[in-house]
């Protein structure tokens, strides 16, 4: 390599005054000028030939080497783990029955805190009421009038709000003297407000249609507001499960008018109920027609979840008008039978209501009118006879534009009163019947305060119980809340209901972020299994829609849970211990075993009912019989600084810019996240303060332990003071290290969620280090090297790769129950393409890139490829597969038995299911082609020993033809019914069938483990833009004065500038400058981020969508002529698939048996809706990814 210019040398130094240069040259060799064909048929020759002095082993090694240099020179693995050896440890034996009990009671405080507010709020409004039957209160706030300069933006909140009073919205039924005790209750609920956190709004919601809210908002603003008609207000008032069904007539005598009057008054009875109550929805003509978007609607009602619900409103939506007339005796007789199997197949609760609502016309067939009516009649009575008759019947008739015939109202009464004997139907029963009601719908009719308000029909059993919703998002502001909840009586009239909602991230934050120790976890459920909180679940913090309703046993998907869970929900307390083969095992259960290579290992469950609510506790020990281990009293390490990473409040003097973020290179910095604090909420919900910030520098800096604790938990001061002893080791790096200007920060965490991070940097309060990719996959990956990316650096380095690596309480307990923290490093995408070249001569001798050389992580991600770095393939990007860019080495290799096998997870949080591949880092020796017939390309393969990455090289010497099938719009399978394990096909996903009725999955679905919690969203504190021009950047990298290509490759912040604005013409003269110039290589292409670097929204995601499009840059001419070629190509080796599957492998003796053809056995019938249909029809944009005459560059 040329040497470098002086003023680059100069600025390899790490400070302001500008830091980087290239590194030396890593190369072993170089290659001398000979023509290029001699290079392809000497390479060819050499992948190709078995006594070849050329090995791919070889070359593994020395990328393992320098690998191995960078996690111990650069990270500092080796020195932190000696350290960490040096420490004494305790050890505690997980006891999941006491601590379930403890973390059951703090919980339990909680809810006792909004019990009582909701206990106070309702004797208020209960005294007001005997106030007002002498002195009327009916003064009104009107929410819509409240001037804007009494209200100011509040973040518990998320909008502008008044702490002072409460205002009002009204239904269009109030009249002038409805009793209001809104200003009576103004003084109670600001003292509420101020003394319980976690509050978000307190209402009273009045039997008459006035909705009061503190704080006061302007809220909804636009026509009327009927809370009577929410699930809340209808939940709290018939706390009773209802059974419903919703008969719509569309038949001929319905108008178009009728039928959206009947449309509309549905989706409001759907919006009115909740998971607590059952559905269906029906319409009747000449047949009757369930929803067809769930098989089980034909048979069964379904509990109203959002799911059901979203999928019934779709039903109902696109109901259309009928020419035939109405079979009102067929629609009942379905009603009837779908309530009936309901009760057959589940045990019936305790004054369950069961309700027909019948939306009709009511007109019969003119030729037998009267037999019609007296059929149905006798339908009812002998279907309800069957049950007792407890079905109530109410019926809404559809006003034909403000005629209706009383032959019409007649008979929809009679339905209603189920007035059998009318028609000379006797009774079956000598059991009375539950009269219904009827009522007129039309234009004019406000559906939210009639049909909105059935349930008026239903008894009141005046039941004075406090009722928890399940997670909802909150229309007044933002994020989750749970509705707590207590209907309000003056003697036996109903006077409304007080409800306070809280933030459903407080509720759960001693689940959310349980961390007893690195053996156990815990989840939350309610009394019928819905999952509130587990593990693989988004934090709620974070969430704004709320999770699908899903059963626990998804969750908790091992052999044996289903017994466990049913004592979980009939036994108030208990434990039980259950031992799972370790080929059954989850994801998160692996990550905490301690004591590896048996075939099984135990599992202790230990749970509570948290009194006075409807919710369980759960705790879960993995591996109970072994103890854990913990750091004793550590001291800080005299020379290290603490620095708390605010410095936007510290006033660092020697502040500057890492790219975007506020950063210093005096010192690293340390970020607390929530997990570290004793009240998670609480510190994501309250702006830091300077004062706080030097509590906590404070008490974590104080050997003699006299300083008081600020409302940290335990052991975090421990693992600050641990991760100290890598300060002097980082910051000697950064000023002798020769890749300075290939490294974008470094940094280490641990299982509390402290983070030490260098250059010392501000971040995201709400950022957790322990929920990141790069520390999972380590943990995942104990004691080895592991991979992660590229992805879009969130502080605005670009695209990053992160290698990350486990650090254990002991050298010689390497599993990843031990692992005590994890350390990484982040390099820009670029550097890891550059090791490739320096150390492997034979990447860096074609212009051609017919040659190409590529490292790719465990799960098939490309770390290293040409296309990666390449202006003209709309590169880097994420997430990029080898199926996507190596389609002919991905065929190939999965036909190596015991190498890669795809698996599969259940998705629960989006419903789908994942398939991905998994490769064995287990490997000895080398892959190479093993399907006959690819003369045109061959390849070798190889891990990188002691890491999770492996190495491939491919030379082509002709054309060739490979594919993997791919969606080009989407991530969906293109074959869902079933996944053959040796075809070749990208990561994708497939629809989770749930059976919205029972909550269970399909056969096959049922046996896929839940996949593990999604990457959470990440942003960064926006800088004042005023210190932005004032900062410089904390590492100049000098990329104007870099005059050569290797000089300027993969360094910080620098673009080889290559391809002009068009995305296609090179330059004449190509030169490197910042990335902003020249993002990708390309002048003036457009930066992934978003101006002021917010989260990184849907412009990025855009354009990874685009960018990850499998097809690359093959002409839309190419494909049309060879398409019918492809598809040809395809069938035919679906064909002769398993012939070629024999070949033998030199991984093994004997073909891997796992073969997952048909998940689920090819079905007879398939719905209009099934997999298939929705993954080729629905979804004609489907692609291959091809591979045809390729050539990079």
């Amino acid at each position: 390599m040329a040497s470098r210019p002086a003023e680059l040398e100069e600025a390899a130094r790490p400070a302001r005054r500008s830091s980087g240069g290239s590194a030396p040259p890593l190369r072993r060799g170089s290659v001398g000028q000979r023509p290029l064909w001699v290079v392809y048929m000497a390479l060819f020759w050499r992948l190709s030939a078995a006594d070849s002095e050329f090995s791919i082993l070889d070359e593994a090694q020395v990328l393992a080497t320098q690998m191995r240099k960078l996690a111990t020179e650069e990270l500092g693995v080796v020195t932190m783990q000696r350290i960490f050896n040096s420490f004494v440890y305790t050890e505690k034996i997980s006891n999941g029955e006491s601590e379930v009990q403890q973390l059951a009671k703090k919980i339990r405080e909680k809810f006792n805190r909004y019990l009582d507010v909701v206990n106070r709020n309702k004797h208020v409004v209960e005294a007001s009421y005997t106030a007002h039957l002498t002195s009327p209160l009916t003064a009104i706030q009107d929410c819509c009038t409240i001037p804007p300069s009494m209200m100011e933006f509040d973040g518990n909140f998320n909008t502008n709000v008044s702490r002072t009073i409460s205002c009002d919205r009204l239904s269009t039924t109030v009249n002038s003297r409805a009793f209001n005790p809104g200003r009576d209750l103004n003084s109670v609920l600001a003292d509420n407000l101020k003394s319980n956190p976690g509050i978000k709004w307190q209402y009273f919601s009045s039997e008459e249609g006035i909705f009061t809210v503190f704080p006061a908002h302007k809220f909804r603003c636009k026509g009327n507001y009927e809370h009577r008609s929410r699930p809340v207000y209808v939940s709290t008032v018939r706390p009773q499960s209802k059974h419903i069904v919703v008969i719509v007539d569309h038949g001929a005598s319905v108008t178009e008018t009728q039928l959206q009057i009947a449309k509309d008054a549905s989706q409001v009875i759907l919006n009115s109920i909740d998971e607590h109550d059952k559905i269906s929805v029906l319409t009747v003509a000449d047949t009757v027609r369930t929803c067809s978007l769930d098989q089980c609607y034909k048979t069964f009602l379904s509990p109203a979840t959002s799911e059901t619900k979203r999928k019934m409103s779709t039903f109902v939506s696109n109901i259309k008008s009928s020419d035939s007339p109405t079979q009102h005796a067929a629609g009942f007789q379905k009603a009837f039978q779908l309530i009936r199997n309901t009760n057959n197949s589940t045990k019936l609760q305790a004054n369950t209501d069961m309700v027909i609502i019948y939306l009709s016309a009511g007109i019969t067939s003119r030729d037998s009118s009267e037999d019609g009516k007296k059929t149905t009649l006798r339908v009812i009575n002998e279907e309800n006879g069957f049950l007792n008759n407890s079905v109530m019947i109410l019926t809404y008739a559809l006003m034909n534009e403000g005629v209706t015939g009383l032959k019409e109202l007649a008979f929809l009464r009679d339905l209603a009163e189920q007035n059998s004997a009318k028609y000379g139907v006797p009774d079956r029963t000598a059991l009375p019947v539950i009269k219904g009601s009827m009522m007129v719908l039309n234009q004019l009719s406000n559906l939210e305060t009639t049909v909105g308000r059935f349930y008026t029909n239903l008894p009141n059993h005046m039941v004075d119980e406090a009722v928890f919703s399940l997670p909802f998002s909150d229309e007044m502001g933002d994020g989750l809340i749970m509705t707590v909840s207590k209907p309000c009586y003056f003697g036996n009239l109903l006077l409304g209901i007080v409800g306070v909602d809280v933030n459903l991230a407080y509720i759960l934050e001693d689940v959310t972020y349980y961390q007893d120790s690195l053996a156990s976890y815990t989840f939350l459920i309610d009394n019928k299994g819905y999952t509130l909180m587990h593990p693989s679940l988004t934090r709620p913090y974070l969430l704004s829609e709320p999770p699908l309703h899903t059963d626990i046993i998804h969750y908790e998907n091992i052999p044996k849970f289903e017994l466990v869970r049913q004592n979980i929900l009939s036994l108030p307390l208990g434990s039980q211990l259950i031992t799972v083969p370790v080929n059954s095992s989850l994801s998160w259960h692996v990550n905490k075993l301690r004591e590896i290579g048996k075939e099984a290992y135990n599992v202790s469950y230990a749970w509570k009912m948290v009194q006075d609510t409807s919710f369980i506790l759960c705790i879960v020990v993995i591996q109970p019989e072994i103890p854990v281990r913990q750091l004793k009293n550590l001291n800080t390490v005299p020379s290290s600084k603490l620095l708390y990473h605010r410095l936007d409040l510290l006033g660092q003097p020697n502040a500057c810019l890492h790219f975007k973020q506020l950063a210093t290179l005096e010192s690293p910095t340390v970020m607390l996240s929530a997990g570290s604090f004793s009240s998670p909420y609480e510190h994501l919900s309250q702006p830091e303060t300077k004062r706080m910030v030097e509590h906590y520098t404070a008490y974590l800096s104080d050997n003699t332990r006299l300083i008081a604790n600020p409302g940290l938990k335990f052991s975090v001061r421990n693992e600050v003071m641990a991760t100290s002893h890598v300060t002097d080791e980082w910051m000697t790096q950064m000023e002798m290290s020769s890749l300075n200007s290939y490294i974008v920060r470094r940094y280490i965490a641990t299982p509390n969620g402290v983070l030490r991070i260098y250059p010392g940097s501000l971040m995201d309060k709400a950022f957790d280090p322990t929920r990141r990719q790069w520390y999972l996959h380590a943990v995942a990956n104990p004691g080895l090297i592991t991979f992660t990316g590229p992805y879009l650096d969130v502080g605005g380095a670009g695209y990053v790769v992160t290698i990350s690596h486990t650090v254990h309480s002991s050298s010689s307990q390497k599993s990843s129950g031990h692992s005590v923290a994890v350390m990484g490093i982040d390099f820009t995408l670029r550097y890891f393409y550059k090791v490739l070249m320096d150390l492997l001569p034979v990447c860096n001798q074609d212009e051609g890139n017919k040659i190409r050389c590529f490292i790719m992580e465990d799960r098939g991600y490309l770390v290293a490829h040409p296309t990666l770095i390449d202006p003209k393939g709309h590169a880097p990007v994420e997430q990029q597969h080898i199926t996507h860019k190596e389609p002919l080495v991905a065929n190939d290799i999965l036909n190596h038995p015991n190498f890669v096998k795809k698996n599969l997870c259940n998705s629960f949080s989006d419903r789908t299911v994942q398939r991905f591949y998994k490769f064995n880092t287990s490997l000895t020796g080398d892959l190479t082609n093993l399907v006959h017939g690819s003369h045109c390309s061959k390849y070798r393969l190889t891990r990188i020993p002691g890491t999770n990455a492996f190495v491939g090289i491919v030379n082509e010497t002709c054309d060739s033809l490979a594919f993997c099938a791919c969606s080009m719009v989407d991530r969906l399978c293109l074959n869902c019914h079933r996944m053959e394990q040796n075809e070749c096909e990208c990561p994708c996903e497939c629809p989770l069938e749930v059976n919205e009725c029972t909550g269970n999955l399909t056969n096959a679905e049922s046996r896929n483990p839940s996949c593990e919690v999604h990457q959470e969203p990440m942003t960064i504190i926006a800088v004042d833009p005023s210190l932005q021009d004032a900062l410089p950047q904390c590492i100049n990298t000098r990329c104007n004065q870099r005059m050569e290509s290797r000089d300027c490759f993969g360094v910080l912040d620098c673009e080889w500038c290559m391809v002009d604005s068009d995305g296609k013409t090179h330059l004449d003269r190509s030169y490197c400058a910042p990335q902003k110039e020249c993002f990708g290589g390309i002048v003036g292409a457009k930066s992934p981020y978003v101006d002021d670097m917010g989260a990184i929204g849907d412009e990025v995601i855009a354009l990874n969508m685009i960018k990850s499009a499998p097809v690359g840059p093959v002409a839309g001419g190419i494909m049309g002529c060879i398409m019918v070629l492809v598809l040809a190509v395809y069938a035919y080796r679906h064909q002769i698939h398993r012939r070629s599957h024999q070949h033998m492998s030199p991984l093994a003796a004997q073909e891997m048996s796992v073969r997952m053809s048909n998940l689920e056995n090819e079905r007879d019938e398939r719905d209009d809706d099934s997999h298939e249909d929705r993954g080729i029809s629905k979804y004609e944009a489907v692609t291959l990814s091809l591979q045809v005459g390729k050539t990079m560059g």
